[in-house]
């Protein structure tokens, strides 16, 4: 029995709740990872693990266990870490998890920019059709999104940014509706609003202009068009079907590029901090730290909104 490999196997399927997602992580088979830790087991002569049909814990022997092991794995990675990649650039494939929209529209576009500066790194984008508010466990970063802050937990996260909601069109819409010129003009257009979630009926707008503290709470007009995804409304947009709210992380390559206009550019809307987050581990690997540093080099002051146009 290699016993680091199962020293491994055992705090990964602790840390991702089960044999399949940890066979996952490490790249091998379920049956693999059951036989790492059954060997361990029958060296130890002790079980570590409870496992039912549907669920998987500790034994109290386990958390012990457990509890002494990692920090030694973790100094062990860091080693190997620090010296295999001492004087070399980053390489290796790094895991990234994230909203679509967000992929879509900022990550993805600076892929090739990232690696030119580190040849040897693969990156693999897994996405998500929600925003994230909770690392996966799975992958080397989270790309996640809060209104007041994130939740405590065992991850580490630094701030990208600010993302402001902003409002919406084509040109195309806008040559057959005038645009609007107050809040208060939205109910008379069609405003691209998902279905299937538990919104109020009325939004609400801040004023941005200097010494003006108001706010507008306004009825969106109905459209003729509905979808519960982020992706689907923007595509109608992009048709001339409607009026529709955005990220301004999002909708900035659109306005940029002119396929869309931003309506009441004095106004914004609900305001969410941007992070990058990692599992709590003491070590963060090189190519997690590069790219950490890479995206906070692109987005500058954490505290702005780099995407408002």
């Amino acid at each position: 029995m290699n016993q680091l490999d199962s020293l491994r196997a055992l705090l990964t399927v602790i840390d991702l709740g089960g044999f399949a997602a940890a066979a996952r992580a490490l790249d091998t088979s379920p049956a693999k990872v059951t036989r790492l830790i059954h060997d361990l087991e029958r060296t130890l002569n002790t079980r570590l693990l409870q496992r039912t049909t549907r669920t998987l814990s500790l034994t109290e022997a386990g958390e012990l266990y457990a509890a002494r092991i990692r920090p030694v794995i973790d100094a062990l990675d860091a080693a190997n870490d620090e010296v295999s990649t001492r004087g070399r650039l980053p390489s290796g494939v790094l895991k990234v998890r994230s909203s679509l929209d967000f992929a879509a529209a900022q990550l993805i576009p600076r892929i090739s920019r990232l690696q030119r500066l580190y040849p040897k790194l693969e990156v693999e984008i897994n996405t998500s059709d929600r925003l994230l508010e909770a690392p996966d466990l799975e992958s080397d970063i989270t790309i996640l999104f809060s209104r007041h802050g994130l939740a405590d937990g065992d991850f580490v996260a630094r701030k990208l940014g600010m993302t402001s909601g902003v409002l919406c069109a084509s040109p195309q819409y806008l040559k057959i509706h005038p645009a609007p010129t107050h809040p208060s003009d939205l109910s008379q257009h069609e405003c691209l609003i998902p279905t299937g979630k538990d919104l109020p009926d009325t939004f609400v707008l801040a004023s941005t202009q200097p010494g003006d503290p108001r706010h507008f709470e306004f009825s969106p007009g109905p459209a003729k068009f509905h979808s519960n995804s982020s992706e689907a409304l923007c595509q109608a947009a992009l048709q001339g079907l409607g009026m529709v709210g955005m990220l301004s992380v999002h909708a900035q390559p659109y306005i940029r590029s002119h396929a869309l206009v931003r309506v009441l550019p004095d106004w914004i809307g609900e305001r969410w901090q941007v992070w990058a987050a990692y599992t709590g581990r003491k070590h963060v690997p090189r190519k997690a730290q590069a790219f950490l540093e890479f995206l906070q080099a692109e987005f500058g002051d954490p505290d702005l909104d780099p995407w408002l146009l």
